[in-house]
């Protein structure tokens, strides 16, 4: 009989092993880590086979329940493979990527970054459902997810094709967690797809920041859009920290952004000074969205702007492959670093790792009147760019 300790301790070899417990149970361990539980039976005189689930998901003791179950179905001369045929014929909907996805999505939700899932469910709707959605799970081949990958590198969204094997690999597995299938088909189908190319973020130097900055404030587009880019150009934090900004997360009184460390890259807390000029454009917004969660609110979809909103705008202002989202901290770190601010504080501010793993905690709140002092002379600073002021003052 096997144990729980041995199970545990059982590592994958070359070709495929059998490690029986008893009564015609068996666990089988497959080259590529796969284990699962099966059963042995004979019914009218044949051998067969039952699938019972994965291992860890499936115990040995739930695996020894469902023998169990299938020893008194045999009894009754009733096949377990037949009950569990109709379970799955009832469930057939339960089958379709989509359905499993959005299972998998939900599963998550509550442990991930609000922006990761909305990355992920935005990835899922726009590309992979429309290929994939509506087939059972059991049915799709790696073909048919490289053939969705190929449609999207097709229309220039390399990044996403890569993104798009590994997401749907995770619903693969998901599945087999669940017993409805035995192998994921993802495994290097993402070689099959071009090279990406590294790129370092393109951004401007400060010395072309100018005529940058006249254009956005020239620009007639979506006001929502044009003030999230606005904004950003004042607190320089992340695309995706400025996208799921909340209204309760600011506080008017005291002029600060405390982002919660669930939405932070390095999931710790992160306070951001508001200059006098970001609390404006702050409460310019409040008519548009200030009844609605997300302060850059998007009303068509009812979710925040979308990833690409700010590299649109960029990109209609004539900046194409000249300035990213990201290149707005580098711009910023760049000029507050040769104008003599502390190193700390301004690493601080972009939210980088800085000290050990205890200081790291407090960061958020280390130099905050130092921080608050320099964020609203870099927002006094941008305004006199737009005069084309450069005499940024020096700090020892």
């Amino acid at each position: 009989m096997l144990t729980d300790a041995h199970v545990r301790k059982i590592k994958p070899l070359e070709k495929k092993k059998r490690y029986a417990d008893e009564k015609g149970l068996y666990l089988e361990v497959t080259p590529s880590g796969g284990r699962f539980w099966r059963l042995k039976y004979r019914f009218n005189g044949r051998e067969s086979t039952l699938t019972i689930g994965s291992y860890p998901e499936i115990s040995l003791a739930q695996a020894r329940r469902t023998r169990d179950e299938a020893r008194i179905q045999l009894y009754k001369n009733i096949d377990p493979n037949a009950i569990k045929n109709d379970r799955l014929q009832q469930t057939d909907e339960g089958k379709l990527f989509k359905v499993l996805a959005m299972e998998w999505m939900a599963d998550r939700k509550a442990v991930i970054k609000e922006a990761t899932y909305l990355r992920d469910l935005s990835v899922f709707e726009k590309d992979i459902f429309p290929a994939l959605g509506n087939m059972p799970i059991d049915q799709i081949k790696g073909k048919d997810v490289l053939a969705c990958a190929k449609k999207i590198e097709a229309r220039g969204a390399q990044e996403m094709a890569k993104r798009s094997i590994p997401l749907a690999g995770r619903i693969f597995r998901f599945a087999i967690r669940k017993g409805l299938i035995e192998n994921d088909p993802t495994p290097h189908l993402h070689e099959a797809l071009k090279p990406r190319k590294v790129k370092h973020m393109a951004r401007l130097d400060i010395s072309e920041f100018p005529p940058f900055l006249e254009r956005m404030d020239r620009y007639h587009g979506n006001p929502v859009i044009k003030t999230a880019l606005q904004l950003m150009t004042l607190t320089f934090v992340r695309t995706a920290e400025l996208r799921m900004m909340k209204w309760e997360e600011i506080d008017f009184e005291n002029k600060i952004w405390r982002i919660p460390a669930e939405k932070m890259k390095m999931a710790l807390p992160h306070l951001v000074p508001l200059s006098t000029q970001a609390i404006e454009l702050l409460e310019s917004l409040l008519p548009l969205t200030g009844r609605k969660p997300y302060v850059f609110y998007n009303h068509s979809t009812a979710k925040p702007m979308s990833s690409n909103a700010i590299l649109c705008v960029i990109r209609t202002m004539g900046y194409n492959g000249k300035m990213t989202g990201h290149g707005f901290r580098g711009l910023a770190s760049t000029t507050l670093h040769e104008q003599g601010y502390m190193h700390d504080a301004i690493e601080i501010q972009l939210a980088h790792r800085v000290g050990n793993a205890v200081s790291q905690a407090y960061n958020h709140a280390q130099h905050l009147e130092y921080r608050t002092k320099m964020m609203q002379e870099w927002s006094d600073f941008i305004d006199g760019l737009r005069k084309k002021i450069t005499n940024f003052p020096k700090h020892e």
